[in-house]
């Protein structure tokens, strides 16, 4: 098990969101500003999603209790989003017809991450799938308009830039904003503290929240 939630925290945002910006990087060397600004944009509504329904539930305990979801995992979110738009940029340099490939592998793997780490660990299963249909979603909304830009291939340096940057993230100590989305919803909603476990489930289960 320690193994397991040691590997799922590598799709938290101290890897992943570095991975995001560098993904910045190379579109506004590909294509033009208006690309970048567009990922940009993906990337908020997604960790927009994902935040409030955090804070929904830290704050007033809403969740779905009929699909045992209390929060929408930002880790499957990002497994499945980041890692499959870094996947199709690399693999479009090698061979344009190789996208859709990327594409499939990516979902592929990155579903198959997101249930047997990020679900068996940090998150419920359900919890997760709900992550990872978030971050799929994002994904292929965002390589769709994709397809419909002339995008250049990303500069030599410019590329070994940005993977450098995503390996070095991997190495740096792992952290999470939890804190953070505990305070906002603790104050929005005058809670006297953030909720931790919906009522629908069992104690032993109030530590994968």
């Amino acid at each position: 098990m320690e193994s397991r939630l040691y590997i799922a925290q590598f799709a938290g945002i101290t890897v992943m969101l570095p991975a995001a910006m560098v993904v910045v990087g190379w579109l506004w060397c590909m294509a033009s500003r208006k690309l970048a600004l567009l990922w940009l944009g993906v990337l908020f509504i997604a960790y927009f999603i994902v935040g409030f329904s955090k804070v929904l539930f830290k704050g007033w305990g809403v969740g779905l209790e009929s699909l045992d979801i209390a929060v929408i995992s930002g880790h499957a979110m990002n497994a499945c989003l980041v890692p499959t738009i870094v996947l199709s940029l690399l693999l479009r340099q090698i061979d344009h017809r190789l996208r859709w490939l990327a594409l499939g592998a990516g979902l592929l793997s990155t579903w198959w991450f997101s249930v047997q780490y990020v679900g068996q660990t940090i998150h419920p299963l359900t919890e997760a799938v709900a992550g990872a249909i978030v971050g799929s979603a994002a994904a292929c909304v965002f390589l769709f308009i994709l397809e419909k830009k002339d995008v250049r291939k990303i500069p030599l340096p410019v590329l070994g830039i940005g993977l450098a940057v995503i390996l070095l993230s991997t190495s740096i100590p792992k952290y999470t904003v939890e804190g953070g989305l505990n305070s906002l919803a603790v104050t929005l909603s005058g809670a006297e503290k953030a909720f931790m476990q919906p009522h629908w489930r069992t104690s032993d289960a109030s530590s994968r929240l």
